[in-house]
């Protein structure tokens, strides 16, 4: 025996529903990309301050320099 579903009786979304489902989730998807970034931002700074003034002079950065290098990074895109 063969089950079938008889699709004249399915509920279908009126027209325009995902394209604006899709301009919903754009914001929402952008707002956690904008998270996982921030998070990995302050992970890294966190780590830098974490290090001595020798270990920064060796890698250029000054204690300083930790969060203005970041802040550029993020206004640029970097």
């Amino acid at each position: 025996m063969q089950a079938s579903i008889n699709t004249n009786s399915i509920v279908r979304a009126p027209h325009g529903i995902g394209s604006a489902f899709s301009r919903l989730a754009k914001p929402a998807t952008l707002a956690a990309h904008w998270m996982r970034e921030r998070s990995q931002r302050r992970q890294v700074i966190n780590e830098l301050d974490r290090l001595s003034d020798r270990e920064l002079a060796d890698i250029g950065l000054a204690r300083g320099d930790i969060r203005s290098v970041f802040i550029g990074a993020a206004i640029t895109g970097r």
